[in-house]
């Protein structure tokens, strides 16, 4: 009995160790893979440069734009590396339960896309309604002010 607690608390430690050198694996091939593409263009650009000078600006704007593009690419934050994880997780199952996962995790997804939309809704027409109680007020205070009708609210106690 003992063992199998002993098992069943060091195989999860195992998935999170493999699962994070994965990341950190993932990582590095991916930050050799934009160190070789930029040098790629770097390379594509000088030779551009040798057959059609360009005006330093051009150069320095595609500079700038595949180190935006690099940088983007590996600016990764907590939802990322959860669903990378949560990717690692479902593949690691058998195909009927990932499956079952990937059914349960779109409908959460939808039910949250729902949700927002119909929160964004109801913003706009609490806007609405705003704008309508001000056009009112608006349109009472005009008909007031040409009939000459003055009116005067004490508070109530």
């Amino acid at each position: 009995m003992s063992l199998k607690r002993f098992n069943l608390k060091t195989r999860p430690r195992r998935n999170r160790e493999e699962l994070l050198q994965s990341i950190t694996r993932d990582r590095a091939l991916l930050n050799a893979y934009f160190q070789d593409l930029t040098a790629r263009e770097e390379s594509k650009s000088q030779s551009i440069t040798q057959k059609e000078p360009q005006t330093k600006s051009q150069s320095a704007a595609q500079k700038e734009t595949s180190l935006n593009k690099a940088s983007k690419m590996q600016q990764r934050d907590s939802y990322d590396l959860f669903f990378e994880s949560a990717c690692i997780s479902i593949k690691s199952l058998p195909p009927k339960l990932a499956a079952e996962a990937k059914s349960r995790i779109s409908q959460i997804i939808t039910e949250f896309e729902l949700r927002a939309i119909s929160e964004e809704e109801e913003k706009q027409h609490q806007q609405q309604q705003q704008q309508q109680l001000v056009k009112t007020m608006r349109v009472s205070e005009s008909e007031d002010a040409s009939s000459g009708i003055v009116y005067e609210f004490q508070p109530y106690t």
